[in-house]
């Protein structure tokens, strides 16, 4: 098979030597004179691998592959007879190969047009450790543990963590049946993705899937986005409306942030549970409704009971089922894969220093905001490489805007603003920052977000700080 051309963005060849330490367990690193890695070789102890490494990746229709990697050697190309037969055009015929040399995993490209990478690097040979990161030409694999394989254990989620591991199976146990499951957690842990996934497994999985957020609802107006109202039941009622219950009938009805609901319509909402049936506002009869309810909060509802302010008889009414989702920063093995998720289509790579920055982070934001640090790393790196100096963390982030920016007093402040910005904002707002910060120094700007200073100048002119 014909070689394809070199035309692939090639990542950056210049990554510092602790990012290098840091993805190659300190590794000795010797290049060519082209600058490709001609050979890797750790300095750290050597210990007896007890269970056996897998190379891990997915085929071109998406679906997960695997090949545990035992005695010899495993050739990886496009060629089908290669061992691992990859379908990409970038991809040599016989791009790669993998073998074992005293105990330890090596790969040597075979002289392949667009190279081997490992974590970033573009290498001829090297040694591999655990949780190293392949790729060749579009296809990225995964060198790891049998047992730590990243899974799609329920629609939606994706699972490695051993924390997770018993939410799982308890959400799939739950799914089937028509008892009432509650999801407590943290916000942005995943609730509506997973009560989504129960919905997905129940025998209501082709019916309609509704997601209320009750701590959004206008008071007012909360008793018709509920149960429906009929036209003219109130000023603007032009038409009827069949509310959240009447949409969610024969299916499944997610009603977020219950804690929020008004105690006037918790009563309302218990009657409708218990008799099956919602009368909509204006309307004279009730009518029957087909509904699972699946609820999330991430509030403390029994101290909410004694409180008084949520009804006791609701509240075991909508427990059921009750599972705890764990923060991020409980589930750390989790972090690297939701972030190369969050990257896909993007045709960026995280650098090692840029994965260590993500596992020290302690992701107050959870799921919802380590998409946000990969999006908007997405936008201000200016290579197929992101860097840590690209990630930007709510609470700690690597420009720190003055409050005054943002008319705001205290940095605590700042951090909760920052949560409810667009990308676009967010990017401004560093601008603007490292523009105030720097007294318009361009190339100041530039080297502090990590962007290239024809982009810079762009990006002025849009804002109008070029002067």
């Amino acid at each position: 098979m014909p070689r394809t051309k070199d035309i692939l963005p090639k990542p950056e060849r210049d990554i510092d030597r602790s990012a290098r330490r840091a993805s190659l367990r300190r590794a000795v690193v010797d290049r060519d004179q082209e600058g490709i890695v001609d050979r890797v070789t750790a300095d750290s102890p050597r210990t007896e691998v007890v269970e056996p490494l897998s190379l891990l990746w997915r085929a071109l229709d998406g679906s997960p592959r695997s090949l545990r990697l035992r005695d010899g050697a495993v050739s990886v190309g496009a060629h089908p007879s290669n061992d691992v037969a990859l379908e990409d055009r970038f991809v040599s015929a016989f791009h790669f190969r993998l073998h074992e040399a005293e105990g330890r995993w090596r790969v040597k490209d075979l002289g392949s047009t667009n190279g081997t990478w490992v974590d970033g690097l573009r290498v001829s040979d090297a040694e591999l450790c655990e949780g190293a990161r392949l790729r060749a030409g579009a296809q990225e694999l995964l060198v790891d543990r049998e047992h730590q394989r990243m899974t799609a254990s329920l629609p939606g989620l994706l699972a490695r963590d051993p924390a997770l591991a018993p939410v799982l199976e308890l959400l799939r146990r739950a799914a089937p049946s028509q008892v009432p499951v509650m999801l407590l957690g943290e916000t942005g842990t995943g609730k509506e993705v997973a009560a989504r996934a129960v919905h997905e497994l129940s025998p209501r999985g082709q019916g309609p899937f509704v997601p209320v957020n009750c701590g959004a609802i206008p008071r007012e107006l909360a008793e018709a986005e509920l149960f429906g109202h009929e036209k003219g039941a109130f000023t603007g009622a032009v038409t009827s409306a069949p509310g959240a219950f009447g949409a969610a009938d024969g299916g499944t009805l997610f009603l977020d942030e219950i804690g929020d609901l008004p105690l006037r319509l918790q009563v309302t909402l218990l009657r409708a549970l218990e008799e099956g049936e919602v009368k909509p506002v204006g309307a004279p009869r009730p009518r029957a409704t087909d509904v699972r309810v699946v609820c999330a909060t991430h509030q403390d509802l029994r101290a909410r009971v004694r409180a008084g302010e949520f009804r006791e008889d609701l509240f075991y009414r909508l427990r059921g089922v009750t599972v705890e989702l764990p923060p991020l920063r409980a589930r750390p093995a989790d972090i690297l894969p939701l972030a190369e998720h969050f990257l896909q289509g993007a045709r960026k790579i995280l650098a090692a220093d840029a994965r260590a920055a993500l596992l020290q982070h302690r992701w107050p934001g959870n799921v919802r905001e380590l998409r946000h640090v990969v999006q908007l790393a997405v936008l201000l790196s200016e290579t197929n490489v992101i860097r840590a100096s690209a990630l930007h963390f709510d609470g700690a982030p690597a420009w720190q805007p003055r409050c005054a920016d943002i008319g705001l007093a205290t940095p605590a402040e700042t951090a909760l603003e920052l949560r409810g910005r667009t990308l676009g904002e967010l990017e401004e707002l560093a601008i603007r920052s490292a523009h105030s910060r720097h007294s318009g120094n361009r190339r100041a700007i530039a080297r502090e977000l990590g962007i290239a200073r024809s982009s810079l100048l762009r990006k002025l002119d849009r804002l109008g700080l070029r002067s």
